[in-house]
């Protein structure tokens, strides 16, 4: 039963949404979160992975959505050499339909509305404000006032788009992706894969993210602007079929992945931008679970507040943006100027530094001795680099 009124709309359901919800409900708001697809969660449209450290952030870890540790990773150079990194910081494969509905269960409890197979199609205006949203459900059509629009429904927003914000990206800025989940194949579930060639996966990576059993999502990202010889599902398709043979295949995905520098002003007058449609991905690996949930508390907290003080105003949403400034903006920023150069090293240079990182002691063949090495020709990238990894 929606209401005509709510102190916060959220425009999507993944974690940037939820984790804005549960913010903004938990300090008295009255929320609503809209979400088009029939289930939250489905369908998956992500590798799964996410660091601990990130995780533990926010939540103790539950093994009920979690379908994998992940002990370190191995990289593969063009020409085979494989370079096995140990971590001291294990990661997790999620079980993100689990993870998601954890999620949507978390806002609930925190006092959130939410609403599945709801389409958003258009926002009510005031000037260049936001004052709520134009829905479409099961046929009929309504309007919901709000103070504020939380904008979480993903790579090029409609959402922003509508308010003026340029969403269009680039095709350097974008990478297309495409991903299998695989059952019944050879693949040690301690160890994340990433696969690197310039034929084989141009300005991007194939990864392997082991969910046990012989269940591993095995997935592939590709830069739009050097991509040739063949689409993403199709290079995809050959690295499997010569990797694995035939495979039985459990699940697919596809979609574009920003990896772009982050949005400018994610603020207008009634509206915060969170996670993808912020473009708050890593930009070099393209990971966005952790940053989605970082963004969305930020985002839910400052909007309540700003209810609370009756001021919805971009100068009243401001202190988002210094929050995610310090989280997420520099970080990424780094990391875009880190993905500009990897994507432009050749396999030769790939291959020289595997070799090379192959032939230090194991406790020395660490992420960041890899990227000194491979960009060891651009010394104006090692404070990025070491600041990146630290």
């Amino acid at each position: 039963m929606l209401k005509e009124y709510y102190d916060i709309v959220v425009v999507g359901g993944g974690p940037a949404g939820t984790m804005a919800a549960a913010a903004a409900a938990a300090a008295g708001a009255k929320t609503l979160v809209l979400e088009r697809d029939s289930t939250i969660g489905i369908p998956v449209r992500c590798g799964e992975a996410i660091g601990i450290p990130q995780l533990e952030r926010f939540f103790d870890i539950d093994e009920k959505y979690v379908a994998n540790r992940i002990e370190g990773l191995i990289m593969h150079a063009p020409d085979g050499t494989s370079v096995q990194v140990e971590s001291s910081e294990f990661g997790l494969v999620l079980e993100r339909t689990r993870f998601d509905r954890m999620l949507a269960e978390y806002a609930a409890k925190a006092g959130a509305m939410l609403q599945t197979r709801c389409e958003v199609t258009g926002l009510i205006m005031n000037g260049a404000g936001v004052e709520g949203v134009r829905c479409s459900r099961l046929g009929k059509r309504f309007e919901i006032k709000s103070r504020v629009v939380i904008a979480a429904d993903g790579v090029e927003s409609r959402i922003a788009r509508w308010v003026g914000i340029t969403t269009h990206l680039k095709p350097v800025d974008l990478e297309s992706a495409y991903q299998f989940m695989l059952a019944g194949i050879d693949v040690d579930p301690r160890y994340c894969h990433f696969f690197l060639g310039n034929d084989l996966a141009p300005g991007g990576y194939i990864w392997i993210f082991p969910k046990g059993d012989g269940i591993a999502n095995v997935g592939i990202g590709v830069s739009t602007k050097i991509c040739d010889g063949g689409t993403a599902y199709q290079k995809l398709q050959e690295f499997i079929s010569k990797r694995y043979g035939d495979v039985a295949v459990i699940s697919e995905a596809a979609g574009g992945v920003p990896v772009a520098r982050p949005m400018k002003k994610p603020v207008r007058d009634g509206l915060i931008v969170v996670g993808d449609a912020a473009r708050y991905t890593n930009p070099l690996t393209g990971g966005g679970i952790s940053n989605a949930m970082i963004s969305g508390k930020h985002a839910g907290e400052i909007a309540a507040k700003a209810v609370e003080r009756d001021d919805v105003s971009a100068n009243g949403l401001c202190e988002y943006i210094s929050r995610i400034d310090r989280d997420i903006v520099k970080s990424n920023q780094r990391a875009y100027r880190l993905k500009e150069a990897v994507f432009k090293l050749r396999d030769k240079a790939l291959n020289d530094t595997a070799h090379h990182i192959l032939a230090l002691p194991p406790k020395k063949r660490t992420l960041k001795n890899i990227f000194l090495k491979g960009l060891a020709s651009q010394p104006t990238l090692v404070l990025d680099i070491i600041k990146a990894f630290v």
